[in-house]
């Protein structure tokens, strides 16, 4: 006797970075014959066309817009429609999210939603933006079964703010393939590579200034910067005004971060706040040091002088000394890569994620009477 596949819907609608690059390694590790997936996310995503490698999969359409726009009503009325067929919704980020998670109050189907914020949408605002934006989330937080945060300090950042019930919140941190990093470090001594939007958030600003710090120390050095934004004309001033041209790269945006990791020294991360950066967990398996903030989930994946350096927020000083410790004790910069290898290998691999995460699709097609569910939540019996 064949048992049934569970009818998985995904919505997800950032366009690029960390929440396609996480739902594509969600797809490719959960099994087709264990569910029938379909994704709703928009064409101009890299995770839709990620999905032309996965013909199992159905694709459906939504806008891309990050802000509130008329569209939001054709995408909110698709996923109502979607959610017909489903046993299990899973929204991603903070707009998806929110109509996810409305559809979910709308047809009946709670207790089947699954929410992952990848980070809070009010940690990106300030003053009353960010007062709505938590509103909206304690709001909609009574519309699904289950808060799935990347990091404890996401979980903790919810609860504070009385998102949902503490009893809704799983931690389950983000993981990477291993494989796609296997290759053997061939690092060119004195590359720092910095990858990540060119946004405020991840400060590449800092990075720059760091490695203007570090020129007359290290002749030799050279930034890497991987990624593209909004702030890229502003740091390309900011180059020229410390005189670094020369030592700084700007990549732009790269499908080949793999082999980038491979040739750095080391991997830098300047954020003012992450939830559990992928970037991290991708150096950490390319056997690549770390050198980052300690804000947000960083320090629950990167221990401070082991497989990487952690320093304060907002410190360039902090942060060209971590860098100079690893240029110039290039030893001990590849203990730390090897032992962040294992590390991952150990904890935060893309299956032993995807395994936690499917783990929480059983409990929702079960639907017991469980504390996961808020008191007087849409659909509850």
């Amino acid at each position: 006797m064949t048992t049934a596949r569970c009818r998985l819907l995904i919505a997800a609608q950032p366009l690029e970075a960390g929440v396609p690059r996480h739902v594509h390694d969600l797809l490719k590790h959960v099994d087709p014959a264990r569910f029938a997936i379909s994704v709703a996310c928009p064409r101009e995503s890299e995770l839709w066309g990620w999905l032309d490698a996965m013909p199992h999969v159905l694709r459906w359409p939504i806008a891309g817009e990050r802000q509130p726009a008329v569209s939001d009503a054709l995408d909110l009325a698709r996923l109502v429609r979607l959610m017909h067929g489903a046993d299990v919704v899973h929204a991603h980020s903070a707009k998806a999210g929110f109509l996810a998670r409305f559809g979910a109050r709308l047809r009946g189907h709670a207790r089947k939603c699954v929410f992952t914020p990848h980070g809070w949408s009010f940690w990106s605002a300030g003053g009353a933006r960010a007062r709505f934006y938590a509103g909206l989330e304690r709001a909609s937080a009574r519309w699904c079964r289950t808060i799935v945060t990347v990091s404890e300090h996401e979980r903790r950042a919810g609860v504070e703010l009385g998102i949902g019930k503490p009893g809704q919140y799983r931690v389950v941190h983000n993981g990477v393939d291993p494989e796609r990093f296997a290759r053997a470090p061939a690092p060119h001594a004195m590359r720092v590579l910095f990858v990540g939007r060119l946004a405020p958030p991840k400060r590449p600003d800092l990075a720059v200034h760091a490695m203007a710090r570090l020129a007359r120390r290290f002749p030799g050095a050279l930034l890497q910067i991987a990624g593209d934004g909004p702030d890229r004309a502003a740091l390309e001033r900011t180059i020229g005004e410390l005189g670094i041209a020369r030592r700084v790269q700007l990549l732009g945006k790269r499908d080949d971060v793999p082999a980038l990791l491979a040739r750095a020294s080391c991997m830098v991360l300047a954020s003012d706040y992450e939830a559990c950066p992928l970037s991290v967990l991708e150096a950490k398996a390319a056997a690549v040091p770390v050198v980052a903030t300690a804000v947000g989930g960083i320090p629950e994946i990167v221990e401070h002088d082991v497989d990487g350096l952690l320093v304060a927020p907002g410190s360039v000083d902090g942060l060209a000394a971590a860098i100079a410790t690893l240029l110039a004790h290039p030893q001990r910069a590849r203990a730390m890569g090897a032992m962040g290898r294992r590390n991952v290998l150990a904890r935060h691999t893309s299956a032993q994620m995807v395994q936690r995460i499917t783990a929480l699709y059983a409990e929702a097609v079960r639907q017991p009477q469980h504390a996961d569910v808020p008191d007087g939540a849409v659909g509850s019996p």
